[in-house]
């Protein structure tokens, strides 16, 4: 099995930018120790790569650090990763959810096909290898009057 720098090594080839494990000794050998990135998510795009590559056990936190985003910016309040409120949500055109358990403009993420909320924050354990995708709550069609973006913080941590 290959060491999770050089999976991490390759994605980074692969893909651009990724979050590279153990790029600091002094980092690597603290306990709890993050190595993480910083990255704008915006609401006019689907599917963004969050330039972290997960492996399956690893312990990943992401957290929205900055920004906010409308699903339409010429009838609804900018709002965090949180997303509105399920009174306002009810009063957006529905049938435009990634996730329909979720409100409209909730920070949505997905490891390959699994998709789950992410919202102000999550800490979650990777289930399968792949690289970590962010959104909007918010389908690719009714994308066109989104406005705004979000600055998330991803993390991968150490569990020494």
């Amino acid at each position: 099995m290959r060491s999770k720098l050089t999976t991490l090594f390759l994605a980074t080839l692969a893909a651009g930018s990724c979050v590279l494990a153990a790029a600091s000794p002094a980092l690597a050998s603290s306990s709890n120790a993050e190595h993480g990135k910083r990255k704008w998510i915006s609401s006019e795009s689907g599917w963004q790569r969050a330039g972290v590559y997960v492996e399956p056990g690893d312990l990943v936190r992401v957290q929205q650090v900055g920004g906010s985003w409308t699903v339409d910016h010429r009838q609804f309040d900018y709002v965090s990763a949180r997303g509105y409120t399920w009174r306002e949500d009810r009063r957006i055109n529905q049938g435009c959810k990634i996730l329909d358990s979720r409100t409209y403009g909730t920070l949505v993420g997905k490891v390959n096909g699994s998709i789950f909320k992410v919202g102000t924050g999550i800490v979650f354990r990777a289930e399968e290898e792949g690289f970590l995708e962010l959104r909007i709550n918010d389908a690719d069609r009714c994308l066109g009057d989104n406005d705004g973006a979000i600055r998330v913080k991803i993390s991968i941590l150490d569990e020494d």
